[in-house]
């Protein structure tokens, strides 16, 4: 162990245990100060046998937290940097408090949840035993490019002997580690909401990656995500050994299959597609870990309401539904759009999906709005739209474009200005739904705390 490491360790460990402890909060801090006196800290600990690391555009986290709680159910005690980022800091700050001062980490597992575009920076300091790819996506232009860009960055840096774990209905993220690594396959099969074409407006893969012409598909289940294959050269997708089928949208259930021939009926959150292929990938992960199917099926249920960054609650006479829209990101956001489907009777719509702290976390670039599919909200059924934030007249004009009426549309870049309001813009709809960006969360409890006041008997202003 060299100087400088244990001077990371004790920083590390010093400034975890601070802000644990005293200010009760997690942080990639000490992270970052332990890599600032050892810069190479992430190849200096000592790895259990089992190191899980799950990337990808959509689904990293609510899947890494529940691989952590299914393992942890199983018996195993496991470092997750769910306190911490998904970047190099992050995961310093998580092994550095699950080390010891000679950087041997005591867990039996470490899961990690690991940005797509920083794996050059994080897997030629270790090998993982499975690298899980959910998904890749178009992201934020500014910082992604897009989907082939991030397929570089993982694939260059892939390590040898780590086995991928990817998406069968994914024909870019699976093409990960072909020729090089190992690669086990789950998917999800044809629903009853697959389409012949693709609905959406983003289609990322239009060509066979292997001989370029035109690619076809047996079915999609959201953009690019289905079942592709090629004409010309015969390409298709593996088998997946894990795969989900039976899926009941109205009962949010679905069969699970693993590689032993044994299936398990598992919960996905909120009649959400992309739960379905959270929950595959994290009972194949746990599947591979010689976790029991019977606890799989069992702890799954206990947890899927924690899964897609969603909550649904009574706030006096309103039923409330947030949900996560990811800022930049096209795909989360069609996806929870489409949620919308599923709930029954009037709603208003409340979105707060630009940046809320512009200042400081500020993107010129609006070209993912004309990606995303807010035609979903043209619906007879949606009453109001409020549209909150500094950006909200690109929204609004976004709004304009996929056909909605202007009366229905309420903008206010103020968001004080727009929970002063908001009883009187709804329309008495008993459904409100709010897609809110990460940074929001505080806009969100404001527009809970009106909602509770006019629900109580307030009257509207």
């Amino acid at each position: 162990m060299s100087l400088r490491f244990f001077a990371a360790q004790l920083a590390g460990k010093a400034l975890e245990w601070f802000l644990r402890s005293v200010i009760h909060r997690g942080t990639n801090k000490p992270g970052e100060i332990a890599l600032r006196l050892c810069p190479d800290a992430l190849a200096r600990y000592q790895m259990p046998p089992l190191v899980i690391c799950v990337t990808g555009t959509n689904g990293k986290t609510s899947t890494s937290n529940l691989i952590t709680h299914l393992l942890r159910k199983a018996g195993m005690t496991v470092a997750n940097n769910s306190k911490g980022s998904n970047m190099a800091n992050g995961l310093v700050t998580t092994l550095c408090a699950n080390s010891t001062m000679g950087g041997r980490v005591r867990t039996d597992v470490v899961v990690l949840e690991v940005d797509e575009r920083s794996s050059q920076y994080i897997y030629k300091y270790f090998t993982p035993t499975y690298i899980l790819c959910t998904n890749l996506f178009r992201d934020s232009i500014k910082r992604n490019g897009h989907s082939e860009f991030i397929f570089d960055k993982i694939q260059n840096y892939i390590p040898n002997g780590t086995t991928m774990v990817l998406n069968a209905n994914d024909a870019i993220s699976g093409m990960l580690g072909k020729n090089t690594n190992p690669q086990i396959f789950y998917g999800v099969h044809q629903t009853a909401r697959s389409t012949e074409t693709c609905i959406n407006h983003v289609c990322d893969i239009l060509a066979c990656p292997n001989c370029h012409n035109p690619l076809q598909f047996r079915y999609f289940h959201y953009h690019h995500i289905g079942d592709p294959y090629c004409s010309y050269c015969g390409f298709q997708m593996p088998e997946p050994s894990y795969f989900a089928d039976t899926v009941n949208f109205e009962e949010g259930t679905f069969v699970f299959h693993d590689a032993d021939g044994q299936k398990a009926t598992l919960p996905f959150a909120s009649g959400n597609l992309f739960n379905v292929f959270n929950v595959t990938a994290a009972a194949t992960i746990c599947r591979l870990a010689k976790a029991p199917l019977s606890l799989i099926e069992k702890e799954t249920a206990h947890f899927s309401a924690k899964l897609g960054r969603f909550e649904e609650e009574s706030i006096g006479r309103y039923h409330l539904v947030n949900m996560l829209f990811k800022n930049q990101n096209p795909i989360s956001g069609s996806q929870c759009l489409s949620y919308l489907d599923t709930i029954p009777g009037k709603k208003d719509v409340i979105l707060l999906v630009t940046d809320s702290k512009d200042s400081v976390h500020g993107h010129e670039d609006i070209s993912w709005l004309y990606d995303t599919d807010f035609e979903m909200l043209n619906r007879e059924e949606i009453g109001r739209i409020i549209v909150g934030g500094t950006r909200c007249y690109d929204v609004g004009l976004r709004l304009a474009l996929a056909g909605i009426e202007p009366q229905k549309i309420a903008l206010y870049p103020n968001y004080e200005e727009m929970t002063q309001h908001l009883l009187a813009d709804l329309t008495g709809a008993e459904t409100i739904a709010v897609f809110f960006e990460l940074y929001a969360t505080s806009v969100v409890n404001s527009v809970k705390e009106t909602l509770a006041q006019g629900g109580n008997g307030h009257e509207n202003h």
